[in-house]
């Protein structure tokens, strides 16, 4: 009977150790699930979102430059801007964990603003254009060329660092050219003309930068007058998107 008792008590004993190791091992396997479907749905969140807005707007403020200039005048480069208003629509290619990739189209108004540096002013004679100096003193006198671009734009971001970049070409049309003047008694007066410039153009663009602030650069692939001209160059544009 002692015996039997003994044996009743062992077995006893046994039963609510391995009931309490069941019940700890349950809870802990309970708290792993757990762990894992939280660790997926952030993965999953992570991967699901993207870090390039579907539309995006930017204000460019560049500082425009001559390039392969031939007999051109000299700028003032500092007042020589470049100022654009850019709708995009980014048109998502890849949402990865890292890196996201997409391609943004839209459309920019640009002006290029040209400003001479010495009293000069550009003219048109018949099919050409060229530049004169003034015999009186001018406080401003700038070329003015508004534009209307059509921008492509592949973009890689980075979501750890929130680093963006792209690189891209466009097109464009000439919508409109006047030049602008202001005299040393302060009037000022604009003269409106087509100058021989180029009608159409294109070019590559890039940018690069975090969150909404980046560098941008963009360059004229063709002359900024029709290659009938004496004097032409290309345009260099640099400076920031907001």
């Amino acid at each position: 009977m002692k015996k039997l008792y003994k044996t009743l008590t062992i077995l006893s004993f046994c039963s609510l150790s391995l009931t309490a190791m069941s019940q700890d091992y349950e809870h802990y396997d309970s708290r792993d699930q757990s762990w894992e479907r939280h660790k997926n749905v952030h993965q999953k969140s992570q991967k699901g979102s993207n870090i390039f807005k579907k539309k995006d707007f930017g204000l460019i403020l560049a500082i425009n430059s001559f390039d392969a200039a031939y007999d051109m005048p000299e700028l003032n480069t500092w007042q020589s801007r470049y100022v654009g208003l850019q709708w995009r629509r980014n048109n998502r290619l890849l949402t990865g964990r890292q890196v996201d990739v997409a391609l943004g189209t839209g459309l920019e108004i640009g002006w290029n603003n040209f400003m001479m540096q010495h009293d000069e002013q550009y003219y048109q004679q018949g099919e050409i254009s060229d530049f004169e100096l003034l015999d009186y003193p001018l406080e401003k006198s700038k070329l003015v060329v508004n534009t209307l671009n059509i921008p492509v734009m592949l973009q890689f971001g980075f979501k750890e660092s929130d680093f963006k970049f792209g690189i891209g070409a466009y097109g464009g049309v000439r919508i409109n050219s006047y030049q602008k003047f202001k005299e040393a008694d302060q009037s000022k007066y604009k003269e409106k003309g087509a100058y021989n410039l180029r009608k159409f153009n294109y070019g590559l663009m890039a940018e690069a930068g975090r969150g909404d602030f980046k560098l941008f650069a963009k360059y004229d692939m063709l002359p900024m007058f029709n290659d009938n001209n004496p004097i032409n160059a290309n345009v260099l544009s640099i400076g920031v998107r907001l």
